[in-house]
């Protein structure tokens, strides 16, 4: 408790220094100056004319530009106070707005397709397509059927021995909001949706005809595989801006870090050891 009332004290003795500040009116200093620009104070007439579909009164007018000058006001004392110093809100929105300050100028060149081709044949199978299935399933859900569920899934997939089509199973199995055609899934979203075990299995699968079952989180599965596609690696012209967008953040996160470095270089850093446990800040128990 002693704590946070001496820090609310000091900060009521510093506000009570600023009020009652013996300098004169009239003899601000020009770092005192709030200029309100032209271009702010049409800034905010546009702003209220698209909310209102009119633009402001003088007196609306006036009273957006006596808050523009409130929030100036209140803006630099708090900074006087400190007040911004230990909010990890405010300084995590401060390096924010630096970092999106920096990266713009810290890498603003455009590569060329000699510089792109270089770096797309460098990643490997980074701009690789995975291989896709294409299936049907009807489910067999444990949570309505219990046990019994494996024994239904099983005999239903005798019953389909002699299927042509997967069609012949639409009305089977258990409703479930999973959809019953999937049509051109890379493994990577088949695997979101069912997953590892059920992909693992689902490769072992012939196509055109009813197997299984195969489980996932959902229960029991019959699937057939109805047409598959294999991985390969998009061509360049495929993915030309893709590649363009990854080669100018990578540019641009390390032209940050040099920045960051060069920065760090301006500041000595001390890391404090906290406490043992069971010690007070001065080490005695």
């Amino acid at each position: 408790m002693r704590e946070p009332l001496l820090h609310f004290l000091l900060l009521g003795g510093l506000i009570f220094a600023v009020l009652f500040d013996e300098e004169a009116p009239g003899t601000a200093s020009v770092e005192n100056q709030i200029l309100i620009e032209a271009a702010e104070v049409e800034r905010m007439a546009a702003a209220w004319e698209q909310r209102w579909q009119r633009p402001p009164s003088e007196a609306e007018l006036s009273g957006l530009i006596g808050e523009a000058v409130r929030e100036q006001v209140l803006y630099r004392e708090a900074l006087t106070l400190g007040l911004d110093r230990d909010d990890v809100v405010v300084r995590r929105h401060l390096r924010q707005k630096y970092e999106f300050l920096t990266q713009d100028l810290a890498y603003d060149t455009d590569p060329d397709d000699a510089t792109l081709r270089a770096y797309f044949e460098a990643q490997g199978d980074r701009y690789a397509q995975s291989a896709r299935v294409s299936f049907h399933q009807v489910l067999f859900s444990p949570t309505r059927r219990g046990a019994q569920a494996e024994i239904d899934a099983v005999q239903t997939l005798a019953d389909l021995k002699w299927a042509t089509e997967p069609g012949t199973a639409e009305t089977l199995g258990d409703i479930t909001s999973l959809p019953s055609d999937l049509v051109g899934l890379d493994l990577h979203a088949i695997e979101a949706m069912f997953g590892p075990d059920f992909v693992a299995a689902l490769q072992t699968v012939e196509p055109g005809l009813w197997a299984g079952p195969i489980a996932s989180d959902f229960g029991l599965h019959l699937v057939w595989i109805t047409g598959r596609a294999p991985g390969r690696r998009l061509a360049f012209e495929e993915v030309r801006q893709r590649v363009r967008d990854d080669w100018i953040y990578e540019q641009r996160v390390a032209a940050n870090e040099a920045v960051y470095r060069k920065l760090l270089e301006r500041y000595e850093v001390v890391v404090e050891t906290p406490a043992a446990p069971g010690t007070s800040a001065g080490g005695e128990s």
